[in-house]
């Protein structure tokens, strides 16, 4: 899964910076908007059913049980993209949701990716339930390849922010393929009946959950858009959707991390809680320090990954990259709450987060434009990381060390110290400051004892397996 993700990162931000430099800000504003819309439509399809699916075929359940729970959430899933694709249509074609003409197209291929995603969705997470992880990486792997492939010969044939989503489409329609053909052996379809009222008892407060997360990284460009001064809205979110792309890396990180981790997590729940401390150690120790070097040197990072008109974005990636830090610990706590049967916790906790961005966007964006949006995102997920943190204390899934988290905030500093001193000037300078800091940063790791010779073995046992194989 770790190589998975290095691969799927790398074309994931093959194509978001590819479309940056083929696209003009205000084009790039308007991917930026439909993307986001997309990622929120389709919450209602990848946040309950699916990660469901990926919980109850973890466990040891009868065969038939799992069945019964693949063939019901598939249901599920494909009515409510259906009901939500007709409500965003009315609510567009009432004008209820204000975009203009040049939107027309988008919808339609909102709706389009939404039922895509609805059943690949389901099948995707089948495999991650098996613990077929090479098959749910590939599948991974080859719908984003798909989606840069066709993204960059249809903006090259002229069809601008358009041709740039329609690779998003058409790489949801590839995924969906896959997953089916790998999961062929699972023959759902020879079991009666449905599944048990528990599985939506689960997947609701599941669904929220991921819901509130997944709005807090797109509700801030969307304040952009709706906030902003209409004559300067698509190339403000331009801008910003930037600043967003590279602040989001480590929430990618963790992402793959998590979606190792949490059928280990889930299937051992009742008996202890190494996998979730594990999990939560190195998204704070691995992942986090990413967006401390993108706090520590914003300007250079814009410009070593963007072109000279992006240099606009680089306060408010400086300080989004402080909330999306944030964001890593609290996509890994929910996650890990989500895992450990208390789906409930991150639900009610970040519907408070939601509340403040929103408060927080409609203040500061119309006064302080993408500063402002920045800015509500960092202080909801303040919000929402002390929420989450201490009901993980609460209920005892780990015992505060305060000398583990002074140690933690001493190679933060240090890190962030080395990044900022260092030589970055050019795009060569920056990459070489990002190296010598990273390795100088592990070091202290290693001398504060933060990091051992077990986790070491652990990360590498995954490499191994996957030369053996």
């Amino acid at each position: 899964m770790l190589v998975v993700f290095v691969i799927s990162a790398l074309l994931n931000y093959s194509y978001n910076i590819a479309m940056g430099w083929l696209l003009l800000p205000d084009q790039y504003g308007i991917l930026g908007v439909a993307i986001s819309l997309l990622s929120i439509l389709s919450l209602f399809v990848t946040s309950a059913f699916p990660f469901t699916v990926a919980k109850f075929l973890s466990e040891d359940n009868e065969n038939s049980v799992k069945q019964r729970v693949f063939k019901s959430s598939l249901a599920g899933n494909l009515i409510i993209a259906l009901l939500i694709s007709f409500i965003f249509y009315a609510l567009y074609g009432l004008r209820i949701i204000h975009l203009d003409g040049s939107y027309s197209p988008f919808v339609l291929l909102i709706i389009v990716g939404l039922v895509f995603s609805s059943i690949g969705g389901v099948y995707a997470s089948a495999l991650q339930g098996m613990f077929r992880f090479k098959k749910f990486g590939f599948v991974g792997i080859v719908s984003t390849l798909a989606k840069l492939i066709f993204a960059i010969l249809l903006v090259s044939l002229g069809f601008g922010a358009m041709g740039a989503f329609s690779g998003i489409i058409t790489g949801a329609i590839v995924g969906l393929l896959l997953a089916v053909i790998f999961s062929s052996d699972f023959k759902y379809w020879k079991t009666q009946g449905w599944a048990d009222k528990k599985i939506y008892s689960f997947a609701v407060p599941m669904f929220f959950g991921t819901f509130f997360m997944t709005l807090l990284m797109n509700l801030d460009i969307l304040g952009v858009k709706f906030l902003s001064e209409s004559i300067l809205s698509d190339t403000l979110t331009g801008y910003y959707r930037s600043a967003l792309i590279l602040a989001e890396l480590p929430v990618f990180a963790v992402g793959a991390l998590l979606g190792t981790m949490f059928p280990y997590i889930s299937k051992y729940s009742s008996d202890n809680n190494n996998y979730s401390n594990k999990t939560l150690k190195y998204a704070v120790l691995i992942i986090c320090p990413v967006s401390i070097a993108l706090f520590a040197i914003p300007s250079s990072i814009i410009a070593l990954v963007f072109p000279p008109s992006y240099a606009a974005a680089a306060d408010a990636l400086g300080l989004l990259s402080l909330g999306m830090g944030l964001f890593v610990v609290i996509t890994a706590l929910s996650g890990i709450f989500q895992a450990m049967h208390r789906p409930r916790v991150p639900a009610i906790i970040l519907m408070l987060s939601i509340v403040v961005d929103i408060i927080a966007l409609i203040f500061l964006v119309p006064k302080y434009g993408i500063i402002g949006a920045a800015a509500s995102t960092t202080i909801a997920c303040i919000i929402g990381f002390l929420g989450l943190a201490g009901a993980y204390l609460k209920y005892e899934f780990i015992k505060f060390d305060l000398n583990k988290v002074l140690k933690i905030l001493i190679s933060y500093i240090l890190f962030g110290t080395f990044v900022f001193i260092l030589p970055h000037d050019t795009k060569l300078m920056t990459l070489v400051d990002l190296s010598i800091s990273s390795i100088m940063y592990l070091l202290v790791l290693f001398f504060l004892k933060l990091l051992n010779e077990g986790d070491i073995k652990m990360i590498m046992s995954g490499f191994k397996v996957s030369i053996k194989n």
